[in-house]
């Protein structure tokens, strides 16, 4: 079910699986802050600004995962707007088997490639060259993303986009896809000091004011992470069973899809932990594999 939610003067948000939002510029003109994924997504956006009569001036994008630009193409053709992200995520937005490619860490097959494929070169352009409209500002947030943002709309509304999870999120999934763990790890504390009167994740229930603790919450599930990761790789491990302990410790469905996105996730912690003098990577009879050692920098 989808709802449309007031959360400042001018600004709105569509309560769904993939939250995106309305800032409302003039008497007529609005943007959009992502478009979600479903075709649902499109349908309610399209009754959203024909029930307001608004019409649709440009679309901001936090980042170029598919449940946030899902709706863009046919958008961007129906009112001939642009759609603006960042330069590296326009690059992944425009070739179609990027994204999945870089997810699996070689071509991945039809199902893969499916599911995470892009709209190709449908009109993006970057938001470096973009000047914004007077009271909004954009916040650089990588780590689940390279190139990921949040937008902080003229009433003090920022959409945090997919840096944050809600605590409902961090119980049942608390296993998120990251593309740097440093990074992100940097974009918490980011968000523990950042001010505003509201704050919208891109999935779960908004957080209203609250912030702060929650970004010490996700920290701390990422730092557990850490701590297991480095705990299964005391002996020496292989990338595919470091996934398997993940895949049992996490209690989730051992598919394709999820393997592409764990996996991933896996070598990115194993790098971290590498980097910071707590891991090392050596072969072990046709085997690559990866120890904890002592010491270390974390």
């Amino acid at each position: 079910m989808r709802e449309l939610w007031q959360a400042g003067e001018n600004t709105w948000y569509v309560y769904s699986r993939n939250i995106f939002g309305f800032y409302q510029l003039n008497e007529t003109d609005v943007c959009m802050i992502d478009t979600g994924r479903d075709p649902e997504d499109i349908e309610f956006a399209e009754k959203v600004l024909a029930d307001k009569g608004w019409n649709l001036k440009f679309i901001i994008n936090t980042h170029t995962h598919i449940d946030h630009i899902g709706g863009n193409k046919a958008l961007m053709a129906k009112w001939g707007c642009p759609a603006y992200t960042t330069r590296i995520e326009r690059i992944f937005a425009e070739y179609e088997e990027l994204e999945p490619a870089f997810m699996f860490g070689g071509r991945p097959s039809a199902e893969v490639r499916e599911v995470f494929k892009h709209p190709g070169d449908i009109g993006f352009r970057d938001i470096e060259d973009f000047e914004l409209p007077d009271g909004f500002e954009i916040l650089h947030m990588p780590g689940h993303t390279f190139g990921m943002i949040g937008v902080k709309t003229p009433d003090d509304v920022w959409f945090v986009a997919d840096s944050i999870m809600n605590r409902k999120a961090l119980k049942k999934y608390p296993f998120g896809f990251l593309i740097n763990v440093e990074s992100y790890l940097e974009t918490l504390e980011k968000l523990k000091g950042l001010e505003g009167k509201f704050f919208i994740p891109a999935h779960g229930e908004s957080m209203g004011k609250e912030i702060a603790s929650l970004a010490e919450e996700n920290t701390a599930n990422i730092r557990r992470h850490i701590d297991f990761i480095a705990g299964c790789c005391r002996g020496g491990k292989s990338v595919d069973l470091v996934v398997r302990d993940v895949f049992k410790e996490y209690g989730m469905k051992e598919t394709e899809i999820q393997y592409t996105l764990v996996a991933s996730t896996v070598r990115c912690y194993l790098t971290y932990l590498k980097d910071a003098g707590r891991m090392e990577c050596y072969s072990d009879d046709g085997l690559i594999k990866w120890k904890t050692i002592d010491g270390g920098t974390i």
